[in-house]
């Protein structure tokens, strides 16, 4: 394999390590940022108290 070959198969690689960590930090705020969003609706529907919403809605006595 010559230099330039050599290089460019670094670069490749190094790239493709890079995309890889990219991916998955998006899949890990996609996740938080679910959860968070999940905590905030279950806090506002809570805040309401005309309606007792528990009754109806099961996933609000879950976790």
């Amino acid at each position: 394999m010559d230099e330039q070959t050599k290089q460019r198969l670094k670069h490749i690689r190094d790239a493709t390590e890079v995309n890889k960590r990219h991916k998955q930090d998006l899949i890990q705020r996609r996740v938080e940022r679910h959860e968070r969003a999940r905590v905030q609706i279950k806090s506002e529907v809570m805040e309401n108290r005309h309606i007792n919403y528990r009754k109806h809605m099961r996933w609000l006595a879950k976790r």
